[in-house]
């Protein structure tokens, strides 16, 4: 049977829960397979044809665009419905960030005034950063309402894209330590458990960097996936990352480009059922917190 006769056979199934359809003994397509031939039939289908997109938003509405909805349509069109659901998404932003684009000077007057009404600031203080907070203000406002930074708009295999989005992170931190003054440089072997190196005060520092795309840092590597792997043997299990790997770790959120530059010797004193999921909201001291590869440096 060839792979959209598949599909469409069961797309309801593999919308309900596609991880039913793991690669096993006579099953002649993989949850990979079915993901990345769905991924092309909606680029090629909706990506590359206004008038098919304009319809299911046009049955969309009629479901008040409620996101439970999306289900219904991708099964009816025969879509990924985590695919579908993104699309819709960028649509909107896209609307979003027009609509703001026409009114960017009145947002940011609101939003200026709502900021120094709910802080506690010296009005002298607020006028010496108001120029400069309007400016970052125009520039983060366009970022925010595209919702973050463009991900895969050509369509790059899935597991082509995974370790590309790995390099991005990389070399989103090393622009970023370059543009901080920091004397940064990539590191090209694969096999090393640290991506970059920072020469600091006579000292080099070890970075692992991680992107993250949402509020869970992980100081584990990951399992090796894939098909044909055993998920079960030792080796294929991902280690614990220490200070023996790297001297800081850094998390870069890929949406926006925000890094959390943490210490590992700090990490290290964690037991291992705390370092699996670890909210952001715990690590805010490390938040574009750059003093710690001089505190590093300095140690």
């Amino acid at each position: 049977m060839k792979i959209e006769e598949f599909v469409e056979e069961n797309i309801e199934e593999i919308n309900h829960s596609i991880g039913s359809f793991k690669v096993q003994k006579g099953r002649e397509y993989s949850d990979i397979d079915i993901k990345q031939y769905l991924k092309s039939k909606i680029f090629d289908e909706l990506y590359m044809n206004p008038n098919q997109l304009e319809q299911i938003l046009e049955e969309f509405s009629k479901y008040d665009f409620k996101k439970t909805k999306v289900e219904i349509l991708a099964n009816k069109y025969i879509y990924y419905k985590s695919d579908l659901f993104k699309l819709i998404k960028q649509l909107f932003f896209a609307e979003l960030n027009l609509q703001v684009e026409k009114n960017d000077e009145i947002i940011i007057n609101h939003l200026m005034k709502n900021i120094f009404e709910t802080i506690d600031m010296d009005e002298r203080k607020q006028k010496y950063v108001s120029r400069d907070l309007r400016r970052v203000l125009s520039k983060s406002l366009f970022i925010a309402t595209t919702n973050g930074f463009p991900v895969n708009i050509i369509n790059v295999e899935s597991g082509t894209m995974t370790a590309n989005a790995g390099d991005s992170a990389q070399f989103l931190f090393l622009s970023r330590a370059i543009l901080a003054g920091y004397n940064a440089s990539n590191v090209d072997v694969r096999s090393s458990r640290y991506d970059t190196i920072i020469d600091y005060k006579g000292k080099l520092l070890k970075v692992q960097v991680k992107g993250i795309s949402s509020d869970i840092i992980s100081f584990k590597d990951r399992d090796r996936g894939g098909q044909g792997i055993d998920h079960n043997h030792e080796r294929n299990k991902g280690k614990r990352i220490t200070s023996k790997d790297c001297d800081i770790y850094v998390a870069v959120d890929k949406q926006v480009g925000i890094c959390y530059l943490i210490p590992m010797n700090v990490i290290d004193t964690w037991p291992d059922e705390k370092i699996n999921a670890v909210k952001t909201s715990e690590l805010l001291v490390y938040k574009e917190n750059w003093k710690v590869i001089d505190n590093m440096a300095l140690a």
